[in-house]
């Protein structure tokens, strides 16, 4: 280490942070100095290419000494931090379980009977199990931050903490019962929680096996997540806040936009955060303003628009058991690409299902380029609209700005409407909408 620079750095959540350099002196000496104590969790030494040198832990008391030694990690000299002795030895016992783990694998791959590849895997068993004792153990006898470290990184069905007369009858039992006790003594106003890699992925797991993947049910679970991290001023509630509001702004599924619009409306909408950037505030209240009008299941807003020879064409006035609601620009390269494919789509798929094409086309200044791509991919029996000019009525501005009412951001853009105009489908790939139609008259 001598006459080098080197990096203090931790995590933040998913993130890694930089928090000090220092220069070492002639004979190696780190030394890493703040007034303000470091929030306890995992820390990393790195060198000047940002590559980790070795990991500790902090924990309240911060006024230690560590002589590392990376080429024989069971030689490292640790003074004054009892938790990084204890860290220490886990490490040292898991690499050895690590390798026995590995010894019993390398034996099944060079077997060939079911009945010494079950004995071999059993053993296996027994190694993790070893190592989830361990575990176990220092959390029963510990309450500092590798004991939360070990909570994070519990297996999932960990039935320790199962008393003796409790029984599990059914499935749903046990089911509820890891579910009750995942978070057990995990306190989301603990900052800790934030300084190691653990707490995202346990949190992915949570809502992939325990919660039911519906709007209502995800949204009820985040709420009482944030409100366990209030106050919002806490690093907790900021970086949790911000973790589920950045997860559904763009969702993986159809209509869990709505759940931003939840969060939005209960945590942002109407607060001020001295953490929240405006830029940040404005993105959310944009995209909310976006949203609101288009969710599924949601009335379709009316179309204020004329067909192709100037005469009024209202979405509303358009009578089918199904509409394809398209937004698009004839000069855009990608419509150019999509546009035909509805159109095969509307011939083959579509045809027995009483569905009207409703197209608006967004670009007013290219009627004849219009014109002519309609002609040249046949597309004379959709329903062909533009912005009408003028809306007689008492309407307002919003009533008549169709780009934010369908979150219309880029071309093209495609609902699936019902008869009554009823939202069924938005952001997914219309070649879905005859699935989709099926699977709703089933149910």
């Amino acid at each position: 280490y001598k006459n080098k620079s080197f990096y203090l750095a931790s995590h933040y959540g998913k993130y890694q942070t930089l928090l000090d350099t220092v220069a070492a002196d002639s004979a190696g000496k780190l030394i890493f100095k703040k007034q303000k104590k470091y929030v306890s969790g995992i820390y990393m030494l790195l060198n000047d290419s940002k590559e980790i040198e070795f990991e500790f832990l902090m924990d309240d008391a911060q006024q230690f000494k560590i002589a590392p030694n990376t080429k024989n990690p069971s030689k490292t000299k640790i003074y004054n931090s009892p938790l990084n002795i204890d860290f220490k030895d886990f490490n040292s016992f898991l690499k050895s379980k690590q390798s026995q783990i590995q010894s019993l694998q390398a034996s099944i791959a060079s077997i060939d009977t079911q009945k010494e590849r079950f004995y071999y895997q059993e053993k296996i068993k027994t190694v993790q199990k070893e190592i989830e004792n361990y575990k176990q153990n220092y959390i029963l006898s510990h309450t500092n931050t590798l004991a939360l470290l070990f909570k994070l990184t519990q297996p999932i069905d960990d039935f320790s903490s199962l008393t003796k007369n409790q029984k599990l009858a059914t499935k749903k039992d046990s089911i509820l019962f890891l579910k009750t006790n995942y978070f057990k003594d995990i306190d989301f106003k603990d900052s800790r929680l934030l300084r190691n890699p653990f707490l995202e992925p346990k949190l992915s797991k949570y809502f992939e096996l325990f919660v039911p993947n519906t709007v209502d049910a995800i949204t009820d679970e985040i709420n009482e997540i944030l409100d366990q991290a209030n106050p919002p001023e806490s690093e907790m509630f900021k970086y949790m806040s911000m973790h589920f509001m950045d997860q559904y702004i763009t969702p993986k599924k159809m209509g869990h936009d709505r759940i931003f619009l939840n969060l939005y409306n209960r945590y942002f909408k109407n607060q001020t955060y001295e953490w929240l950037p405006l830029v940040q505030k404005e993105l959310f209240k944009s995209k909310a303003r976006h949203l609101e009008h288009n969710q599924i299941g949601a009335k379709a807003k009316e179309l204020f628009m004329n067909s192709m020879d100037g005469n009024p064409l209202y979405l509303y006035t358009i009578s089918a058991n199904y509409t394809v609601l398209v937004f698009w620009d004839p000069t855009c390269g990608h419509c150019q690409t999509e546009i035909p494919k509805i159109n095969l789509l509307y011939k083959n798929d579509w045809n027995h299902l009483n569905l009207s094409i409703y197209a608006v086309n967004m670009n007013t200044d290219v009627k004849i380029e219009w014109e002519k791509f309609i002609k040249t991919h046949q597309l004379s029996s959709w329903n062909h609209v533009s912005p009408a000019k003028e809306v007689s009525g008492n309407y307002s501005q919003m009533d008549v700005d169709y780009q934010t009412l369908y979150n219309v951001e880029q071309t093209p853009v495609f609902y699936l409407l019902d008869e009554n105009k009823t939202i069924i489908a938005k952001d997914i790939d219309p070649q879905d909408y005859l699935k989709l139609i099926k699977q709703s008259k089933v149910n």
